[in-house]
């Protein structure tokens, strides 16, 4: 009796390690099956802009996380503690329905559901008398794009465009696709 609880206790344990050796991280929430995305939010952001250029004039800036509206403006957010930190990149012309936005979680496995707040709490008519109705969100290991034009604009830019040069930056495919 003993060696079949022995047995079995071994049994449990060598199942219990071959678990925890199938969740690869990095430490920090990400997979190591595709490797965390390096740099400062603003210049991916400029780095999705040489893929593929926008014809607006737009201003790239940090998502202050501390201010009780931004999160909400900009991301559809209730709640930012999920997020480590965020940047914004719209129209400098408030009647061109244009935004994107990317952000890090702190946490890598946060990442979908992050998405899935963002794409049912995001205001697609936040601008005056327009509606970004071309809305794609993604995400690529602890990254979050949300991208949202108006499809007037298709000669401008769309946001499938957008998610393409981010892809092409990645240089894998995504966790996570939502869109409305």
């Amino acid at each position: 009796m003993k060696k079949k609880i022995i047995s079995i206790c071994m049994l449990v344990a060598v199942l219990m390690a071959s678990f925890v050796g199938c969740t690869k991280t990095d430490g920090t929430g990400g997979s190591k099956d595709k490797p965390a995305l390096e740099g400062d939010l603003s210049a991916i952001i400029e780095k999705i802009y040489e893929k593929e250029s926008v014809d607006l004039r737009v201003e790239n800036k940090e998502i202050d996380l501390n201010d009780e509206n931004s999160p909400k403006y900009y991301m559809g957010l209730e709640d930012a503690s999920k997020i480590k930190e965020a940047a914004v990149s719209e129209a400098m012309i408030g009647s061109q329905a244009y935004s994107l936005v990317l952000a890090r979680v702190k946490n890598a496995t946060d990442a979908e559901a992050v998405a899935k707040s963002m794409l049912e709490g995001i205001d697609q008519r936040k601008w005056i008398c327009v509606e970004a109705d071309d809305l794609q969100i993604v995400t690529y290991n602890d990254v979050v794009l949300l991208v949202m034009v108006e499809s007037a604009m298709e000669d401008v830019v769309t946001s499938q465009k957008l998610v393409d040069a981010f892809r092409e930056i990645v240089g894998a495919d995504f966790d996570l696709k939502l869109s409305k």
